[in-house]
């Protein structure tokens, strides 16, 4: 059996995210529609995959996810409420708020050096996790984009 990440490429990690983010049985025609797929075969070619690697289960005409796995960029999101959400924006709005934290303290404190290492330390900080937000968001988005008609 191939692994993970050779499973978990193209339409088929298309078809994982999409079902991660849906969180309830989906049929094929679905899929297809969704993702903008030309057809039905293609789709079910993909949900086979997805089976036979036991991430998904069949029941009746609908497909379920059963497992999830945390490989290549699928470590770096989380997923609330469906939605994909980068490790690195919570990283970006904690240094953030340390960042407009230690600004308060600064402007009502006397200036000190320390501060200053502080803040910009700080703000070096949060610069790097948004711009590695930024990057992962760009990088997901051939993978999570559905057609207009889902929009």
């Amino acid at each position: 059996m191939s692994s993970s990440e050779d499973i978990l490429r193209g339409n088929t990690l298309r078809i994982y995210l999409y079902m991660l983010r849906k969180r309830e049985p989906v049929g094929v025609r679905e899929i297809m529609r969704a993702l903008g797929l030309r057809n039905p075969s293609l789709a079910h070619y993909h949900l086979n995959k997805l089976v036979q690697a036991g991430y998904v289960k069949q029941q009746g005409s609908k497909y379920i996810l059963v497992k999830q796995v945390k490989i290549g960029i699928l470590k770096q999101i989380m997923i609330i409420q469906g939605i994909l959400f980068p490790r690195f924006a919570l990283y970006f709005g904690l240094f953030l708020s340390f960042f407009m934290t230690e600004i308060v303290l600064v402007l009502h404190e006397q200036f000190q050096i320390a501060s200053l290492i502080s803040l910009v330390s700080l703000g070096i900080g949060a610069g790097i996790m948004l711009l590695e937000t930024v990057n992962l968001i760009k990088e997901l988005q051939p993978y999570i984009r559905e057609t207009k008609e889902n929009d």
